[in-house]
């Protein structure tokens, strides 16, 4: 549905937001006392600060609270996603967080993240502990992820290669897979000829420490979408509506055996079909893509202070292009490992852990790839200074290092040295160093010299941030941080080779809260980075300067509201019709959302997305969403 143009309120945060958030204008320093005196004024009116009872695995590779976690640590959880109502996973991080998303069109249209100012390729995306990766391109397929799978997302920015390996140059975000309970049932329309549907069901068997749990979730999405190629930018766009169709369903069996024995097993699949406009006026693309991600945890106590997990994984994903470049293609990505936790003390773990990871990738126009990488790692988490028989500490160290060694690209090693001091009860400030890189992709190695062997690419980061905890989960942090990245692959067009010929750098502030206010919850990120090219001085490309989310959710006569606020600022970008550089115009985005529960079964909800209508792009020649209208209608028998 396309209405009137932008109206005065969107054009009027065009124009302000950027004045305001401009790293020119207002220094780090300003910024950064300016969130800590709104958090400091806002803790007055607290009661005694308590930790956060948000549980997070991500960032140290174990279960630890939010507020503990020492890296920069989002976790989006289910209740935000039902209250949101994205339309996909690239949705709920576009409105949510200040990452830069690059969606090529509508629903399964190709979907670039930029953390950091790290490449997508450079971010590491994990279902269930299992990596998601496509080795030709060395990127996530974050479309191809229904939503209505995902129960939680967590996100850690910065280097963690020292935790998980290749790719972690920009962060890891892990995806947790839908955990169904009571019974579910729901069925959507909207504008563009959308309509969705979703079931899911769980159930508990046993009593006591031998129990058996199963939850199911299955769901469809289609949409007629609209043309994803700007025809009034690029004269050889196909103008054609792109519609698209996912189907998905996800699985999880996990059983107690007895005390501090367990074993789960996860599952995920979907099956994406989009239309694409390609580079060939009039020609109908479609593009059909098969995802499964399957993962076994087995987690053991061996004696008090003694536990080993062992991990196995597997993630496929298989394409159907007639009209692409390749018309198909299979990847596979294997994982196996185990890790030892040694609980020396109750503030005090040890952990050891060796991983192997075979990858494999073939498609119609090169031959068969394959990979083995093979790592040992090695952790500590430790608290001081706390009173005799508490585990409250005023001091925590987290300190990890890592050995990958490929058949492909050598040996590398990584590490990450944090530290944190709670000044006074609620208050933390922390440091931290770490060292992260990125494989080469099969195609790098394709296109690579055979006389010159190709590096991975290597970072490194250091970061300084101020941390407020208290009551009811509320945090809030600011975070300075310096990126460096050495050995970056790029593609020579003179000699069509892939080399190690880039270098470049970041840093900038990251602020994140989330906090009680007035009779509701607000939400907020923003990111103010300068991402360059050092060798030439040039912006990296698609990465905002300035990147703002702010959201807030209440309940207002009996109607749960929820709005999104999104403003990302203008980015260097490619002319789609003469490939020189170009700038992408900065973009103000509102998200509206409202449901109700009629009775104890029945709940109505309804989103509008753009609500005023925003045709500024995230991919320069690519037509912005539009403003669309969904309802739905959900049963949950309690």
């Amino acid at each position: 549905m396309r209405c009137m143009p932008a109206g005065k309120l969107a054009s009027t945060l065009n124009r302000v937001i950027p004045s305001i958030m401009s790293c020119q204008s207002i220094g780090p320093r300003a910024l950064l006392a300016f969130s800590l005196a709104c958090a400091s004024s806002f803790s007055v009116a607290q009661s005694a600060p308590e930790p956060s009872t948000t549980i997070v695995i991500t960032a140290a590779r174990t279960e630890q609270s939010l507020a503990d976690a020492l890296p920069s640590t989002r976790v989006i959880g289910r209740a935000e996603i039902e209250a949101l109502q994205p339309v996909d996973l690239p949705g709920l991080l576009r409105a949510l967080t200040s990452i830069d998303v690059a969606q090529a069109g509508p629903l399964g249209s190709q979907t670039s993240l930029f953390l950091r100012g790290a490449d997508s390729r450079q971010t590491l995306v994990l279902v269930d502990g299992v990596p998601l990766m496509r080795a030709d391109f060395g990127t996530a397929s974050w479309q191809n992820l229904p939503i209505e799978q995902i129960e939680r997302v967590e996100i850690v920015r910065g280097n963690l290669s020292s935790l998980y390996g290749a790719q972690a140059i920009g962060g890891v975000v892990q995806i947790i897979t839908r955990r169904a309970q009571a019974p579910q049932a729901s069925v959507s329309l909207g504008t563009q000829g959308t309509a969705a549907g979703a079931v899911s069901a769980g159930t508990r068997f046993g009593s006591g420490d031998s129990t058996t749990r199963l939850s199911a979730s299955l769901s469809t999405r289609k949409t007629d979408g609209y043309s994803a190629r700007d025809a009034a930018v690029d004269p050889g766009a196909n103008p054609d509506l792109d519609a698209a169709r996912q189907n998905g369903a996800s699985a999880q069996l996990e059983q107690n055996w007895a005390p501090g024995q367990r074993t789960s097993f996860n599952f995920m699949a979907s099956r994406t079909r989009s239309e694409y406009d390609g580079f060939s006026p009039g020609l109908d693309d479609v593009l059909t893509t098969r995802t499964g991600v399957a993962g076994l945890i087995s987690r053991h106590e061996l004696g008090a202070e003694v536990a080993m997990t062992v991990e196995l994984g597997q993630t496929r994903e298989r394409f159907d292009d007639p009209t692409g470049f390749a018309p198909n293609g299979d990847n596979r990505v294997r994982i196996a490992g185990a890790q030892f936790v040694w609980q020396a003390a109750p503030t005090q773990q040890w952990q050891l852990g060796a991983e192997g990871k075979r990858e494999r990738f073939s498609d119609t126009t090169t031959p068969e790839r394959t990979r083995n990488t093979d790592a040992l790692r090695l952790g500590w988490l430790g608290a001081f200074g706390g009173a005799a028989g508490s585990e409250a500490a005023p001091l925590q160290l987290q300190a990890n290092l890592r050995s990958d060694r490929s058949s492909a690209y050598g040996s590398e090693t990584t590490g990450m040295l944090a530290l944190a001091y709670t000044m006074m009860p609620g208050w933390k400030a922390s440091a931290q160093w770490s060292t992260a890189f990125s494989a080469p992709s099969f195609l790098d190695e394709l296109y690579a010299n055979p006389a010159t062997e190709l590096r991975a690419e290597r970072s490194r980061q250091g970061e300084l941030a101020l941390q407020w905890s208290g009551a009811g989960g509320a945090l809030a942090r600011a975070a300075l941080f310096a990126q460096r990245q050495h050995d970056r692959l790029s593609f020579d067009p003179v000699t069509f080779e892939t080399v190690n010929i880039a270098n470049a750098k970041n840093s900038g502030i990251e602020l994140m809260a989330q906090l009680p206010l007035g009779p509701g919850r607000l939400g907020a990120e923003a990111t103010f980075q300068d991402p360059q090219d050092t060798d030439t001085g040039q912006a990296l490309k698609r990465r905002a300067r300035q990147s703002v989310a702010i959201n807030y959710s209440s309940l207002l006569a009996g109607w749960q509201t929820f709005a999104a606020l999104r403003y990302t600022g203008k980015r260097l970008d490619t002319d789609p019709v003469t490939f020189a550089d170009a700038t992408n115009p900065a973009r103000t985005t509102l998200d509206v959302a409202v449901q109700r529960q009629l009775t104890p079964v029945w709940r109505v909800a309804a989103k509008l997305d753009n609500v005023f209508d925003a045709e500024s792009s995230e991919v320069l020649g690519y037509t912005a969403a539009p403003r669309t209208l969904l309802f739905t209608l959900q049963a949950t028998l309690r």
